[in-house]
């Protein structure tokens, strides 16, 4: 069984530097969406150390500017080139 960091990391590899938009459940239950570059590289601010979280996706959110995180498990849908993924939440809010 594959499961959402799996096939995130599938989607967002595979779509090179097309934008990626994505829709999560944030840890309060609030929904958000985030539109990102997948190939954005710039200065990440903070502590310095990676997340050792695999299901933790640190991307830029091209509508703000800024560095923004989301938890594969929360995410509820991905769209890439105009095709929309449903996922099946795997973390009870």
């Amino acid at each position: 069984m594959t499961t959402s960091t799996q096939l995130l990391n599938q989607i967002i590899e595979s779509a090179g530097s097309q934008l990626v938009s994505v829709s999560f459940i944030k840890i309060n239950g609030e929904k958000r969406q985030l539109t990102f570059n997948p190939k954005q590289v710039g200065e990440i601010k903070g502590t310095g150390t990676k997340c050792q979280n695999l299901n933790i996706f640190r991307v830029m959110d091209i509508k703000l500017g800024q560095w923004r995180s989301f938890d594969a498990r929360r995410c509820v849908s991905i769209k890439v080139s105009g095709k929309l993924i449903q996922l099946a939440k795997e973390v009870e809010l």
